[in-house]
């Protein structure tokens, strides 16, 4: 099976226009840790004071800081300049001097350019990328130590496909995790995968604040659909103790696959 053919199949037909990452970084940083995700991945991660580490599509910073905490240093890989200049205000603002940024595609980035890295991570920035078996050949060669990524799982979406399915619209999900699981058997490398067992709800403010969440991409839908979106959402989501409104079925879940380097 060409597993990476068929990963390439689901990219073709879910492609839209791409996402303006600089437009959408300043909002994106203000809602980037709402759940447990980093704790649960950092429980996972084999990591030492004297490691090295590579983030490849590291956004904002908010898996970069912290890890900056816990190893010698860290290289922080994004396409977007506006996430990499949020990244450095913060670094700034925490007076943390052991991260260096770089501005480039993570399926760019080559052990020539960016050099060995004792830990490569690619934090739920790699369901999207297209050259998908070059871009596993490029980082099991820059890691050292171990390559750690995260992927939608299979319960992802269920809240977003409930609503397209409500309105009769056909939704086009990303490749499963267990097309890269394929690929990389055919690689000869034989990763562990586990769930991270997110159990917060995404929270929201107002159903305009829901809506505007980037997972709805608004700009797909007609001014008729936005419609049936508000009035979905005031159905489902319900005040919680706090004040916010939130729905059971609306919460991340992300998948854990990861292997030690054998040389």
């Amino acid at each position: 099976m060409d597993w990476e053919f068929f990963w390439q199949e689901k990219l073709n037909q879910k492609r839209r226009k791409p996402k303006n990452w600089d437009n959408e970084a300043d909002e994106f940083s203000k809602r980037s840790k709402q759940d447990e995700y980093q704790e649960n991945l950092f429980s996972k991660m084999r990591i030492s004071k004297e490691d090295t580490i590579i983030d490849l599509g590291c956004g904002e910073g908010s898996i970069t800081i912290p890890l900056a905490k816990k190893t010698k240093y860290v290289t922080a890989v994004d396409s977007s300049t506006r996430m990499l200049e949020i990244l450095n205000e913060k670094c700034e603002k925490e007076n943390i001097n052991n991260v260096k940024t770089i501005k480039k595609e993570l399926e760019e980035a080559s052990l020539e350019e960016v050099g060995e890295h004792d830990i490569v991570l690619l934090s739920r920035s790699i369901n999207g990328i297209f050259p998908i078996k070059d871009t596993l050949k490029n980082i099991n060669k820059i890691s050292k130590k171990y390559v750690y990524m995260t992927l939608f799982g299979p319960e992802n979406w269920k809240f977003e496909n409930d609503f397209y399915e409500s309105i009769g619209k056909k939704t086009n999900d990303f490749a499963p995790y267990s097309y890269i699981f394929n690929i990389l058997i055919d690689m000869g490398i034989y990763p562990n995968i586990e769930n991270l067992e997110i159990n917060s709800n995404r929270k929201y403010k107002t159903i305009q604040d829901a809506m505007e969440n980037g997972k709805w991409q608004l700009n797909t839908l007609t001014e008729e659909e936005k419609k049936e979106l508000y009035n979905y959402l005031d159905k489902k989501l319900k005040k919680n103790s706090e004040g916010m409104l939130e729905n059971p079925d609306d919460k991340a879940d992300w998948v854990l696959i990861w292997w030690k380097k054998s040389n």
